[in-house]
């Protein structure tokens, strides 16, 4: 470590910035497929007939692979360098979407669920993190703008996707999505050299040469012990059911069976995904002030009375209530992030970050599964009304759980102790 110290460079702020602005743009390409499926579902169903329940196996092999990926992702990137690993994912991502393009039920399942679900899970947030750290001293300012990032791509281009698709049809947002993949895989090659890392003692390159994928599931034996892991994995999996699952596959095709165009669906989404910044910001500030258990049970009941309010208005024309429900449901979506990651790292100190990606999985698991359900029930009964109840009781039980004794706050040294 020492020969790395001595002979890694220090590199400049202009460097620094291209580095965090490759980052963001990787997040924000990543993030522009992970809310397409709503969009391309509704689209599919007006252009070629198919159902909901035509794309929902697709979309559940994609939600969950984006979250199982992360910590294997994550491995790879130490292991071999985070450049490589992020051209291979990209470049799935690019040729997933090609594929979608074919008009074929299987393919598109097949290569939205595989390709685009392993290309967006290796660059979720948790890719963000390891980015930070080999680039940054201080690494809560580039986290926050990362973050922000995915926030971007995921929402803020979607209003422009369903432009695309209602002019030129379903086929349209796909290739956009493919022509931001290989802009964003040129300024890779032109202006990310990863062995040049703001840290000495820990480049972006071979961070952890010696590792190997044994080592992933060592530390999955060590959390699945741990019966707070259990309380917190159960939790953030109601959590991703409950966002996730709803707004990035059903929201758009229940509007839009309720006569809600998908472009005004796209706009409300817009409000969701720009309020979902001052929400994160928010709670992250108060979960280093109050009791991180209560914060997180406050959130999902707000959460939750928002969701089972959304069936009676969703019937309407685009108003005043359904632009109260995007901004209440925006500054709550993401906010049980930062107290769930600030427990995460408290309980298991340096394996805080680990301990999350592997948290993450049951947020997709989640996420996938009420995917699922919302296409079931929306091929049997024509509507997505029973959704949000369900969706909202998952809410108010998750409130509950989370304030369950074995989730409360201990130190990481307790619980070393404990191990």
């Amino acid at each position: 470590m020492n020969e790395i110290a001595e002979a890694g460079p220090v590199i400049s702020s202009r460097q620094k910035l291209n580095a965090l602005f490759v980052a963001a743009l990787c997040i924000i390409t990543a993030g522009s497929y992970v809310t397409l499926s709503g969009l391309l579902t509704s689209q599919l169903i007006e252009e070629l007939g198919w159902t909901t329940l035509s794309t929902s196996v697709g979309i559940t092999i994609n939600m969950i692979l984006y979250g199982a990926t992360a910590p294997f992702a994550i491995h790879l990137m130490e292991k071999y360098g985070i450049k490589k690993i992020v051209v291979i994912s990209l470049v799935a991502l690019c040729a997933g979407a090609l594929v979608c393009t074919i008009n074929s039920k299987i393919v598109f399942n097949l290569a939205w669920g595989i390709l685009v679900g392993l290309g967006c899970g290796a660059l979720t947030m948790s890719f963000g993190a390891l980015f930070a750290r080999s680039w940054f001293k201080r690494t809560g300012l580039p986290t926050g703008i990362l973050t922000a990032s995915a926030v971007t791509g995921q929402f803020v281009l979607l209003p422009g996707w369903a432009k695309l698709a209602n002019e030129f049809g379903w086929r349209a947002p796909l290739i956009g999505c493919v022509v931001l993949t290989v802009i964003t895989l040129l300024v890779i090659f032109l202006l990310l050299n990863e062995k040049r890392s703001a840290i000495r003692t820990v480049t972006a390159y071979h961070l952890k040469p010696d590792s190997t994928v044994a080592d992933v599931f060592i530390n999955l034996k060590v959390f699945i012990k741990n019966k707070k892991f259990w309380v917190i994995a159960l939790a953030f999996g109601m959590c991703g059911a409950t966002t996730n699952g709803l707004m990035w596959s059903s929201f758009t095709p229940a509007a839009n069976l309720e006569g809600i165009p998908v472009a005004e669906a796209s706009y409300l989404l817009l409000i969701v995904g720009v309020l979902n910044i001052p929400g994160t910001i928010g709670a992250g500030w108060l979960s280093d002030r109050v009791n991180k258990q209560a914060l997180l049970s406050a959130i999902f009941i707000v959460r939750g009375a928002s969701l089972v309010w959304l069936p009676f208005i969703l019937t309407q024309p685009v108003g005043w209530e359904l632009i109260v429900f995007a901004v209440v449901f925006g500054v709550f979506d993401v906010a049980t992030v930062p107290p769930v990651i600030n427990l995460c790292n408290q309980i298991f100190g340096d394996q805080g970050p680990a301990a999350f990606s592997w948290i993450n999985v049951a947020h997709q698991l989640g996420a996938g599964l009420v995917a699922l359900t919302g296409g079931m029930i929306a091929f049997i009964t024509g509507s997505y009304f029973w959704l949000w109840f369900i969706a909202g009781g998952l809410c108010f039980i998750a409130a509950v759980i989370v304030l369950s004794p074995y989730h409360s706050e201990q130190s990481a040294q307790c619980i070393s102790a404990q191990g």
